[in-house]
């Protein structure tokens, strides 16, 4: 039997609510914002319906080997609804107007569980993600056919109408085995982080964090992803979390400081909290910040509010980490 291998802001310190950080879409048809209506398929979390990414998101989609390349900022959304350390797997849904196409799910590569349909993989450090029908080894042969519902023909028109179709991968042989991987011809746009190791923040509480320094341009929203492992006493005791971010660039001429505050506790329990942030605006006294070489430190704030004040009861402060002003614009 062959196989298929997978290769596999103007003020001394900004002082934002978190309010805005987060917002989430959330899939209805009916409703009236064109945000939600505008896109003809949408794949959202099967159990909240967040939206996890659209088709307006997707970059191209190649159908015979079901992977495909997000925008951005979108696959490093659907790669921080994935949370390895906390879940061995979650589930999701492809919808259009008329209900779902199918249910998939992505897994922990980890997980020695096995699954029946559509199973969605990130391929490295990039923006690419493939589609395998099932996962594991629980399923025969005849099975994976007759369960492989990735090839909808709804979904695959409404990518060819929005023009998403295109080849980014191909097979190659090595003796009885089939090898698909990415084609080298083909810009997947690799994705640049610097990412530290967890560090312990008190008793039942580890926190990491992983700076995505490809969004460090000037006049955009910068993103850090934090982790979180925390014990369930921990989030019940806990009023919010606030974060702190220090930016430094120009060879220390331009600084700001950032201070988000309101975040709630529940972040802890979903074990990350995407960080969206604009390092742009000096403090009194700095440069006009240019492209080349800065630093960012993050610290994370646990607090407790006592009568009517809050303390800090507990605090992380991370090192500095060197980024790309301007941000990484090649692909691989």
């Amino acid at each position: 039997m062959k196989q298929i291998v997978t290769c596999l802001i103007f003020l001394a310190v900004s002082i934002c609510s978190a309010g805005k950080e987060l917002e989430q879409r959330t899939y209805n048809p009916s409703s009236s914002d064109s945000h939600f209506s505008s896109p003809a398929v949408v794949w959202v979390d099967a159990n909240t319906q967040k939206v996890l990414f659209t088709l307006n998101d997707i970059l191209v989609f190649d159908w015979e080997h079901q992977v495909f390349q997000l925008e951005l900022n979108a696959a490093l959304d659907f790669r921080a609804w994935m949370v390895p350390h906390k879940y061995q797997y979650r589930e999701l849904l492809v919808k259009d107007n008329l209900g779902t196409i199918y249910r998939g799910q992505w897994v922990n590569l980890i997980s020695s569980m096995s699954f029946i349909g559509p199973t969605y993989h990130s391929m490295g450090a990039n923006t690419v993600f493939l589609i395998s029908n099932g996962y594991g080894g629980g399923m025969q042969p005849s099975q994976r056919e007759i369960n492989d519902s990735r090839f909808s023909e709804r979904l695959y028109k409404e990518l060819k109408k929005a023009g998403r179709l295109g080849t980014i991968a191909n097979i190659r042989t090595e003796g009885d085995t089939k090898i698909l991987e990415l084609s080298k011809t083909y810009d997947h746009r690799r994705i640049y982080s610097s990412s530290l190791e967890w560090h312990d923040c008190g008793k039942n509480l580890k926190i990491r964090v992983e700076y995505f320094t490809d969004t460090f341009r000037i006049g955009e929203e910068a993103r850090a992803h934090i982790f979180f492992s925390a014990d369930d006493k921990i989030v019940s005791s806990v009023n919010d979390v606030v974060l702190e971010v220090k930016f430094i660039a120009n060879n220390g001429q331009f600084r700001s400081d950032i201070r988000m505050e309101g975040i709630p506790p529940s972040v802890m329990s979903d074990g990350i909290y995407v960080c969206r942030f604009r390092p742009w605006t000096p403090l009194p006294g700095s440069l006009t910040v240019e492209r080349g070489t800065g630093r960012v430190a993050l610290s994370v704030l646990i607090r407790r509010k006592i009568k009517s004040k809050y303390e800090v009861i507990r605090r992380l402060d991370f090192r500095e980490v060197d980024v790309d002003v301007g941000g990484m614009i090649q692909g691989s």
